[in-house]
């Protein structure tokens, strides 16, 4: 199903798995290429006014209200449409509902979690290995950004919702294969465009649906890190494919598509729902037939399809495959504004919740 990750994957040894979790620590090699620039005059101005606003823009885990009392018992995340019409959850108690509606948002923290790891990674390669100076300052804030990342969301996980959940397959395939790639560009690809791309559009909707003021305090501050990172991936990327032949950018667009079909699912992990006693079927199939649902994965990808277009990638075959996704009319969104707004610390309004 994934021949292009599949590739990457074999040349340490491993492959795609689907479905279940990774519960083991993982080890394995990559061949990273290293590279030393001595030109240390500014080349790339936006990429350097990047920069200056990731170094004015730093926070400290330790400066946020920890001490404030998060009530699990509380409406602490706004039900799921998704599950608040299904007979199964109607039939559970008041206390029932609120206590399988926070494991199932812990899961979704601790992949938050799972895939911050990866960026900390990926973003410390690109310090190695992307070719220009610019991009090597910016690389390393980023790195600090993600370290930052990981801390404040085990902490609130196993501080305030007393729980962390192992990373699912899925979001570890793509993670692993972003890792062993050599390649500086593919980590771009996989990491700023895709991976925080998609967490964009997560953590804007978990933040729509939290009531509680930590957590949303903390996830404002992490949202505008990550409008940093993704714009940083598309600044990067300016012009780089205009250069290569067509096999060479078919290769991108294989691994974007395979990518993007895999993360899809990069957030179901029926472990939650089996720790609360609850069939991790009947919920997966309450939401195969959520509109809601459906609605929410296509808004996954209202960062990545326009930014494929700003780097030259959305066209021809890949353009097909996002039609057949039924998210090609996210072409033309304004990912910019959203991300300019996100840079500045403008935030994100609370509006009608969506289903997750």
């Amino acid at each position: 199903m994934y021949p292009y990750l599949t590739g990457i994957l074999q040349r340490a040894g491993k492959q795609v798995q689907l479905g279940g979790v990774v519960k083991e620590n993982q080890v394995f090699d990559s061949a990273e290429t290293s590279v030393f620039n001595w030109d240390y005059a500014v080349t790339n101005p936006r990429m350097r006014q990047l920069y200056e606003r990731a170094k004015t823009a730093q926070w400290n885990t330790a400066d946020l209200p920890w001490d404030t009392a998060v009530d699990l018992e509380s409406n602490v995340f706004d039900i799921d449409p998704a599950w608040a019409s299904s007979d199964w959850f109607r039939k559970m108690s008041r206390k029932e509902q609120a206590r399988l509606s926070i494991a199932y948002n812990t899961n979704q923290i601790s992949q938050f979690v799972h895939g911050e790891h990866g960026a900390l990674l990926a973003a410390a390669q690109l310090v190695d290995a992307v070719p220009d100076i610019d991009s090597k300052l910016y690389a390393a804030s980023q790195t600090f950004d993600e370290a930052r990342h990981v801390e404040v969301f085990y902490r609130y996980a196993r501080d305030k919702l007393g729980a962390m959940y192992d990373c699912t397959q899925n979001l570890f395939n793509l993670m692993q294969a972003i890792t062993i790639e050599s390649r500086w560009d593919f980590k771009f690809l996989g990491m700023q465009l895709i991976i925080e791309g998609l967490a964009i559009a997560a953590f804007a909707n978990l933040l729509t649906r939290c009531n509680e003021p930590l957590f949303r305090s903390l996830m404002q501050l992490v949202l505008r890190d990550e409008a940093r990172h993704v714009a940083f991936g598309v600044i990067a990327l300016n012009d780089y494919y205009s250069r290569m032949n067509e096999a060479q950018r078919r290769e991108r667009q294989e691994f974007v598509y395979e990518a993007c079909v895999l993360m899809r699912g990069r957030l179901f992990s029926g472990e939650a729902y089996e720790r609360m006693g609850v069939n991790p079927e009947q919920i997966k199939e309450t939401m195969r037939q959520s509109d809601e649902v459906r609605d929410f994965r296509a808004n996954l990808f209202s960062q990545i399809v326009p930014n494929m277009r700003k780097v030259g990638l959305l066209d021809g075959w890949l353009a097909e495959r996002f039609a057949e996704m039924d998210v090609l009319h996210f072409k033309d969104y304004d990912a910019d504004a959203v991300l300019e707004s996100l840079i500045l610390g403008q935030g994100i309004k609370r509006e009608k919740s969506q289903a997750v």
